[in-house]
């Protein structure tokens, strides 16, 4: 077997005209479907982003996309550190991953941010299956710990320190 590009040739076959009754020779090739590693950028949803966004907003986003980390889809950054960096005003940055949040962009805790894997990431078909679950449970954790915070402070403040 010879393999070219991904194709592989796998010898001849004869097929009949179903109109004429002629015997045709034509080769057999094969094309192996691949899956490795590379970065896919759905446009349709990079499309619809920038439909929601505009000027300033804007190099917030490409910031983001510049920065973020594409071995797990992360950016370590505060919003000061943003707004900092994008010569943008804290509240353009606040606003503007707020407006990321509500698109299902991004998802936020406390300096960190993660993009959705369906709009950019490197890899193969395993690794998105495993960053869409690492979206799916990002902001859970946070939200968790949040809670388990605010229930210590209201079993703090219902024991009287004597």
């Amino acid at each position: 077997m010879k393999e070219r590009y991904g194709t592989v040739y796998k010898g001849s076959q004869r097929l009949i005209d179903e109109e004429s009754g002629e015997v045709i020779e034509v080769d057999k090739l094969y094309r192996k479907q691949t899956s490795g590693n590379f970065v896919k950028a759905y446009i349709v949803q990079l499309i619809s982003m920038l439909d929601m966004i505009g000027g300033k907003k804007l190099k917030i986003v490409n910031y983001i996309l510049d920065n973020v980390h594409l071995s797990n889809n992360t950016m370590i950054a505060t919003t000061r550190e943003i707004a900092k960096a994008t010569g943008t005003s804290l509240q353009t940055v606040i606003t503007t991953l707020k407006i990321l949040e509500e698109g299902n962009i991004i998802k936020r805790k406390t300096g960190v941010l993660m993009l959705n894997p369906e709009l950019l990431m490197r890899g193969d078909d395993q690794k998105q299956k495993y960053l869409l679950l690492e979206f799916g449970n990002f902001e859970q954790e946070a939200n968790e710990k949040q809670e388990n915070a605010l229930y210590l402070i209201i079993i703090l403040s219902r024991t009287s320190i004597t």
